[in-house]
């Protein structure tokens, strides 16, 4: 049973965002169809609750600190970042380049961890926390290994903006693409999120197999596709893989699959 009030409080919760992190009673109430009434006495709930917090001088609304406590308290306790934070960090300290651990949520891939090398400016660096799937290696990385129904769900529902004349929008071009992720084990994304970025992502199991994460290794176009680019493509295949050992993944053989092909 779900609790319309809860709900609603979620919904307000939701509608923050990086590109939108202050709202009014009124602009909250217009962009969920509420009453300016319900609107302020659950505003008011969440206020008391250290969920939001209003600024004295707009008299504007903005998360609270207690989101931010609950967000490092899953972060520093979610699986994936507990297997994967050394590992990603080694990456990025051998490579030079951001490393990054994204889950699948909803729409888009959900960024957990960061891990820079010692000389990157973070804050520079910063994106997310939820990165456009379609045009971004990592989310790339995750919709490949999707099943079939979720992925023709999200091209059904999401809508495929160019963000450079090079990101691909054509769904037909980006099923080619995702089969293709699949094929060599990796993601890439050139100059397609924005002017001269560039990442390459690979999709991390757990056990039985299943689609945990995907981890990726950001730079310039020249950084990633450059020279060293099947270096850079070994690296972080192989780290994707020995974190999936770490998540309980442990692939067949080919011995082994030949194995039960005899056993039938």
């Amino acid at each position: 049973m779900i609790i319309q009030s809860v709900q609603r409080a979620l919904n307000i919760l939701s509608l923050f965002s990086p590109a939108r992190p202050r709202w009014g009673i009124t602009e909250i109430a217009s962009e969920l169809g509420l009453a300016k009434g319900t609107v302020h006495n659950i505003v008011q709930t969440l206020v008391a609750g250290g969920f939001m917090k209003q600024d004295r001088e707009t008299r504007r609304y903005t998360l609270g600190y207690r989101t931010f406590t609950l967000g490092v308290v899953m972060a520093g306790t979610l699986e994936i970042n507990q297997k994967a934070a050394g590992l990603a960090h080694q990456l990025a300290h051998r490579t030079g380049l951001v490393s990054r651990v994204a889950v699948w949520d909803h729409d888009a891939a959900l960024v957990t961890l960061n891990a820079w090398p010692e000389y990157a400016d973070s804050l520079s660096k910063q994106i997310g926390p939820r990165v456009v799937a379609y045009c971004s290696a990592i989310g790339r990385a995750l919709l490949a290994y999707l099943d079939d129904t979720e992925i023709a769900a999200y091209l059904d529902s999401v809508e495929l903006v160019r963000f450079t004349p090079h990101t691909v929008t054509g769904k037909e071009k980006l099923l080619k693409i995702l089969d293709q992720t699949r094929n060599q084990g990796y993601a890439i994304n050139n100059q397609e999120l924005g002017p001269g970025q560039c990442s390459i992502a690979s999709a991390i199991f757990q056990s039985g197999g299943d689609l945990a994460a995907a981890i990726s290794l950001s730079g310039t176009s020249e950084e990633i596709t450059g020279a060293d680019k099947a270096n850079l493509v070994s690296e972080l295949r192989n780290t994707a893989a020995e974190i999936s050992r770490y998540m309980g993944y442990y692939p067949a053989t080919p011995e082994q699959n030949r194995a039960r092909e005899f056993a039938f």
